[in-house]
């Protein structure tokens, strides 16, 4: 995804009935601005749509959040199709709290998350979280039945092994899809997942980012160009893009630091050639540490990756579970509950 000048053209669909009147005149004028449907025309790039409007090129994992499902490629936009772009005024939006449910009975239907994963799962987020909140109004939404429970453990390592494999879970989420197509360079855990487990459609679409120093941007352009490099990413983080890119040891030199902050403090100091985390994370973090300009995003290694409900095939009752996840997200997107819902976690 390069960032290239452009005219904007901007159709508006539909605008908020709260628009402002310099909204309006922005429109007519024919300036890209938020809380509207932008059509998306021949040589735009999503860097240069969130520098317009965000003032920031990393600020467009709000777009992905705000139309999940419409992009697979963050290096390539399709033509004509309208994509609604947020406000990000970072007002906060107050949650409508999750109605009050008596407690699950004993054979209820039984969920696992973890935690300290913002915007998506955290006990102090509202609502527990974006993942959250959409997962508990997916099951609501279908017939209201209070016949499930959200259990949250910490221990993400446990989650998939044993918990849900073994039969104490039934669902657990969010967990990232492996590209089950390239299994030949898919590692053992990554394998496991493509093997034993069965997806809900996409929560949500993230942007997975790399940066390095600003000296070393230019020469590196693909993949290949990585190798022999010192990557970091935080323990615990999945890496099955990494390993369909060729990026695994030994054709790179992993350092799984403790956290992203940890990783952005190593390549600003040298130590590290490379960090790849989530674009959000990214964003948040080098904005905390004031590392903006002590590196550069490789835009062209820019990939999606989606985060998901996820069953062990082995459980009778997987796809069944599933499917009533997948209607209630349908149902929430078409109602236009999605977008209220991303609306708090993302003004958080």
């Amino acid at each position: 995804m390069k960032h290239v000048p452009f005219a904007l053209t901007l159709l508006v669909i539909s605008v908020s009935p709260q628009q402002s009147l310099a909204q309006q005149q922005a429109v007519e004028e024919e300036v890209l601005v938020c809380d509207s449907i932008y059509m998306v025309q021949p040589g735009d790039s999503l860097s240069s749509i969130a520098l317009e409007i965000y003032g920031r090129l990393s600020a467009y994992q709000a777009i992905f959040d705000y139309n999940p499902g419409l992009l697979s490629d963050p290096d390539q936009l399709p033509s004509s199709v309208g994509l609604y772009i947020p406000c990000l005024d970072g007002s906060a939006v107050e949650a409508e709290p999750l109605p009050e449910l008596p407690e699950a009975r004993a054979n209820a239907l039984k969920i696992l998350t973890g935690s300290e994963y913002p915007p998506y799962v955290d006990e102090g987020l509202p609502n527990g979280g974006f993942s959250v909140e959409l997962v508990e109004r997916a099951l609501l939404e279908n017939d209201g039945a209070n016949d499930y429970r959200i259990d949250v453990i910490n221990d993400w390592a446990a989650h998939l092994e044993p918990l849900l494999a073994d039969g104490a879970y039934n669902l657990a989420f969010p967990w990232f899809r492996p590209d089950c197509s390239e299994r030949e360079r898919l590692g053992e855990s990554s394998l496991w997942r493509c093997d034993n487990l069965r997806f809900s459609d996409a929560l949500h679409d993230v942007v997975v980012m790399f940066h390095v120093r600003p000296e070393t941007a230019e020469a590196i352009g693909s993949p290949e160009d990585v190798e022999g490099m010192t990557l970091c990413r935080p323990r615990g983080y999945f890496t099955h893009d990494l390993e369909a890119m060729g990026l695994a040891p030994p054709a790179i030199e992993r350092v799984a630091a403790d956290d992203p902050e940890e990783c952005f403090e190593l390549l600003a100091d040298g130590e590290v050639d490379v960090v790849s985390v989530n674009a959000d994370t990214a964003d948040r973090v080098l904005s905390e540490l004031g590392l903006q300009d002590a590196v550069a995003e490789l835009t062209d290694l820019a990939t999606v990756q989606t985060l998901h409900v996820v069953a062990m095939r082995t459980d009778p009752e997987a796809r069944v579970n599933l499917l009533r996840i997948d209607k209630g997200l349908r149902l929430l997107h078409n109602s236009g509950t999605y977008r209220q819902i991303a609306d708090v976690h993302l003004s958080q």
